[in-house]
């Protein structure tokens, strides 16, 4: 009974440690994620539904943009929209392929978070915007780069230190966003909504003091960036227009820009529509960026593991294995005995065995010497007290291993234990050979 609860919680626990090695670690919080299929105030559902419903052209990117030549898309007039910092890493290859997409005359709309922190972003401060410059910078082919630029506190329309003390400072709230150049890109459009994070203004300069800090564009080449869209502060830009070849680049410093949560509002609606008629060429499609967040037709690690078929081959792995232990376990199963065929060594095991028994050990030592001396009387032709007077004049025969011999043989009163004397046999056997 207590061999049969052994195994029986062996095989258990042995259960449990493979289904919970080959179970999913993901993480249980539910984070809203700027893709097609995310329904979340961040997701991107909407819009992709507000698009098929009115006939657009829109296609899922689930592959790296390296291989957006293998997608049956036009050449030039898309727009694709990018989220900022990638939930995946992007690698120098596609940020190289998507400069050149865009320099063949194809647009994108990028939507940083800058000034504020969805809950997808969820690297550190500093990783973060280190990324987004990064990412810049490679998509322009070093044409463009963002910098921060610190403004001293009376010229800031926001107190530093009532922001810094308040516990709202990192808390998303709404934000307006107007329109900087009159252009049919703003047609009927007042003021865009966005959320943002008050605390993205501040930050700490060499003396650690606080200060105000807008983002801005350096351009390396004679092409400017455009201010399009700014803040409530005239000194904060929310969108610039970048020219990168035959094509362009609408930055957003704000991710939320055309989420589902700000979607609803008209003016953002009205102006994406816009936008559309100037990007997007007859033919042309929107294309959404999924594969940097999760939507991969390559591998879907977490489409595999949610898969029933897998649980259901584990089960079936693990319950088999289960029955096999109980039923087969050398606790349990009855004892068989191993047939053994006899053979010449087994003989003499026996035999050895049986005159080890049965002979005695002085016996056994007499014929070892009497052995011993005649293959020496061989050897040098002597016989008799000649031959015990070789063996002692011998330079490499000890004295003791000559008594052993002598008593062993008979040729001295006395006796010799066995082992001993099997010792002093092969040191005399290896000086005469």
């Amino acid at each position: 009974m207590r061999d049969t609860l052994i195994t029986l919680a062996g095989a258990l626990l042995s259960f449990f440690l493979l289904v919970s090695l080959m179970s999913p670690q993901t993480d249980q919080t539910v984070v809203s994620r700027p893709t097609t299929e995310d329904v979340g105030k961040h997701g991107l559902k909407g819009l992709h539904s507000w698009l098929a419903q009115n006939n657009f052209n829109i296609h899922s990117l689930r592959k790296p943009v390296t291989r957006i030549d293998q997608e049956a898309l036009p050449a030039a007039g898309n727009l694709m929209i990018v989220s900022l910092p990638h939930a995946r890493e992007s690698l120098d290859s596609e940020w190289a392929a998507m400069n050149n997409w865009i320099s063949n005359g194809n647009a994108v709309i990028i939507l940083a978070s800058l000034y504020h922190i969805p809950q997808w972003s969820d690297t550190y401060e500093w990783t973060r915007e280190d990324e987004i410059k990064d990412a810049l910078s490679k998509l322009t082919a070093e044409e463009f780069t963002l910098q921060r630029d610190a403004i001293e506190a009376e010229e800031s329309e926001f107190d530093l230190t009532d922001m810094q003390e308040s516990i709202q400072a990192f808390k998303p709230t709404p934000y307006r966003l107007y329109p900087a150049v009159e252009h049919t890109l703003f047609s009927q459009v007042h003021e865009l909504e966005s959320l943002h994070t008050p605390g993205m203004y501040q930050y700490k300069n060499e003396v650690d003091d606080i200060e105000a800090a807008y983002w801005s564009i350096n351009s390396e080449s004679a092409r400017l960036a455009l201010r399009l869209i700014y803040g409530e502060s005239q000194q904060q830009t929310a969108m610039w227009l970048l020219p990168v070849g035959k094509g362009w680049v609408y930055l957003s410093a704000f991710p939320d820009l055309l989420s589902n949560s700000v979607l609803k509002q008209q003016d953002n609606a009205r102006w994406f529509a816009n936008l559309l008629s100037h990007t997007v060429a007859d033919g042309g499609y929107v294309i959404f960026d999924d594969y940097h967040f999760g939507l991969s037709d390559l591998y879907d690690p977490e489409a595999f593991f949610a898969d029933d078929r897998l649980h259901n081959s584990l089960l079936f792995i693990g319950a088999f294995w289960l029955i096999y232990a109980l039923g087969r376990s050398p606790r349990l199963a009855p004892v068989r005995k191993r047939a053994i065929k006899p053979a010449s060594r087994d003989f003499i095991e026996a035999m050895a065995g049986f005159f080890t028994r049965r002979i005695k050990s002085r016996t056994i030592a007499h014929e070892l010497a009497v052995r011993l001396l005649d293959d020496i009387s061989t050897h040098t032709q002597l016989e008799g007290d000649s031959l015990w007077i070789w063996l002692h004049d011998h330079p490499d025969i000890s004295g003791r291993d000559i008594q052993r011999l002598q008593r062993a043989s008979g040729h001295t009163a006395g006796t010799t234990k066995l082992i001993q004397l099997t010792r002093s046999i092969n040191r005399i056997q290896k000086v005469l050979t």
